[in-house]
């Protein structure tokens, strides 16, 4: 289930994860064990994704849970527990949303682009809104807003449209009309980039495509730009005070886990990847003790 949850969050949201098991303190209460998928974003902050819990059979103690095994005796049954819910909207929100306000990956975004017609003449208004028209009816395929409001401005229509997180503008106004062009507008970049009429369809099949690739990378970077890896202490702290999410060996002792949740201001446990280093050092990054893994510790939400 981890790898659905990854396919959800790097195919359509466009954010990066890393699978791995949560350490026993932060695994879930009466569970065996916890696997989770975990990002860190560009705020400073670890924020999980999905978890999945092996319960074991301890709930099925616990409610009487039970079936009929192939000998007519009856089991205790074995039970997992995992989903997703809302909250991944909300960590694609607070990946990829700028000062602008939202950006949403063309994968899932409800509108894809929105045609804005500009003109500042009356004698130009006609013209500019049956092309603009046009220009709506050549696209398929893809969800199309056109704003012909006319009690608001142009500027008005980007700021709300940037707002809203539509992945291309389309801007059409009377010397586009002459040029035989419109410029879309990405949401990602803010580059202009100005389009032939009779290829708007095609360029902006290309474009949205570019842009879920470009949103994807972009955060793969700043994941891996936020990483620190780390083996002793001093740097482990310097690390988290930099807003950094920590790489480090560990004792996976909940009393080391305690002691560093507590002297480093609140980083805990974010999960131990599933991908470890061929080779571990000796002594714990905290404590000293004999290594068992590499661990992910952070701030986070």
């Amino acid at each position: 289930i981890l790898e659905v949850y990854r396919k959800l969050f790097e195919d359509l949201f466009a954010v990066p994860m890393i699978k791995g098991k949560k350490s026993d303190k932060e695994k879930f209460a009466g569970a065996v064990y916890t696997t989770s998928i975990e990002t860190f974003l560009p705020v400073g902050k670890a924020i999980q994704g999905g978890t999945s819990h092996f319960l074991g059979q301890n709930f099925a103690k616990a409610f009487n849970i039970q079936f009929v095994d192939e000998k007519g005796e009856m089991q205790l049954g074995w039970q997992n527990s995992w989903g997703v819910s809302t909250r991944s909207i909300g960590v694609m929100i607070l990946f990829h949303g700028d000062d602008k306000g939202l950006v949403i990956p063309p994968a899932v975004a409800p509108t894809h682009a929105v045609i804005v017609p500009i003109y500042f003449k009356d004698e130009d208004k006609k013209k500019v809104i049956e092309e603009a028209k046009k220009v709506e009816k050549s696209i398929k395929g893809f969800d199309i807003i056109f704003d012909d409001r006319e009690e608001v401005t142009p500027g008005y229509k980007y700021n709300d449209w940037e707002l809203k997180g539509v992945p291309v503008r389309i801007e059409i106004g009377p010397k586009d009309i002459e040029k035989g062009q419109v410029v879309m507008v990405r949401r990602d970049t803010g580059e202009k980039i100005f389009v032939p009429v009779n290829e708007a369809n095609a360029r902006l099949k290309s474009l949205l495509k570019d842009i879920q690739k470009n949103l994807l990378e972009n955060a793969k970077r700043k994941l891996k730009d936020s990483i620190a890896e780390v083996k002793g202490w001093d740097d482990f702290l310097k690390a988290i005070n930099d807003k950094k999410m920590v790489f480090a060996p560990w004792c996976q002792e909940t009393e080391c886990e305690d002691w560093i949740k507590d002297k480093s201001g609140g980083a805990k446990s974010i999960n131990i990847p599933f991908d470890q280093p061929k080779k571990l050092p000796e002594k714990c990054a905290h404590c000293g003790r004999p290594v068992k893994c590499f661990a992910y510790f952070a701030k986070s939400y």
